[in-house]
């Protein structure tokens, strides 16, 4: 089961569009519409980041976030300021008062993903640097001299999981063609950096294996991105007509 995001702000379209991305994030959303609502819901939902709108009817974001660090018993969840409001002085303010992360509307996917992997990981030293996405498009991975068939799982700027009953040993060199929208598919040099047999253990991860890319070149690197956003967001920017979450 996936993180838990409490969601607080007053636009219905913010919630929908912010909390659909979320959840394609692989994070579980529990949507508020003002600060009142979120304070009900903190103690009994239980989330591991709070994420709230700055101007809000009833009690505003910098009371909530007040709120969360001066109680003990929540004051360990991690806040994300979200609000079109850019002026230092706030930001200064909710620095002040503890918030995780700070986060503009219209928001940048990439950047949201940078925010939550530093609230969530950052003391682990563990924040997974590229946005991943589900990725179920069939792929050939080629090792030991010969190609093989098969369906992708996931998909990041820097690698891919790819599905396979009998995965190569750690550190073989493999080469994967895929294809990405915008051209024709592409060929990545990589590495296995992980494998899982089938019967390896009993984990909702298929048995396959994780392939990291090497010597990837600017272009292909942009093309990757951009096709990362597209399923992780296409149809919502569209729907928007913005290249961002902008509600």
């Amino acid at each position: 089961m996936g993180k838990k995001i409490l969601l607080v702000d007053d636009s219905h379209t913010f919630l929908m569009y912010a909390g659909l991305l979320l959840k394609r994030l692989g994070f579980a959303v529990i949507p508020a519409e003002d600060g009142v609502e979120l304070l009900a819901l903190l103690k009994l939902r239980k989330p591991d980041l709070v994420m709230v709108d700055v101007e809000m009817p009833v009690m505003d974001g910098l009371k909530v976030l007040k709120y969360i660090k001066e109680d003990k018993e929540i004051s360990h969840i991690p806040v994300v300021i979200v609000t079109s409001d850019s002026n230092s002085t706030t930001i200064e303010k909710c620095n002040r008062l503890g918030c995780s992360g700070y986060l503009l509307k219209p928001i940048k996917i990439d950047r949201l993903h940078e925010v939550l992997q530093h609230s969530f990981f950052s003391h682990r030293g563990a924040c997974r640097k590229c946005l991943r996405a589900p990725y179920r498009e069939k792929v050939t991975v080629t090792y030991g001299g010969s190609p093989h068939e098969t369906f992708a799982e996931t998909l990041s700027e820097g690698g891919i999981y790819v599905r396979d009953a009998k995965p190569p040993k750690v550190d073989e060199k493999v080469e994967v063609s895929l294809p990405l929208t915008g051209g024709s598919p592409v060929s990545l040099k990589g590495s296995v950096i992980y494998r899982k047999e089938k019967y390896g253990d009993f984990s909702s991860i298929p048995a396959g294996m994780a392939i990291a890319f090497t010597g990837v070149g600017e272009d292909i690197t942009a093309r990757l991105k951009a096709h990362i956003e597209n399923m992780l967001a296409g149809d919502l920017l569209a729907e928007q007509s913005e290249t961002i979450i902008k509600c």
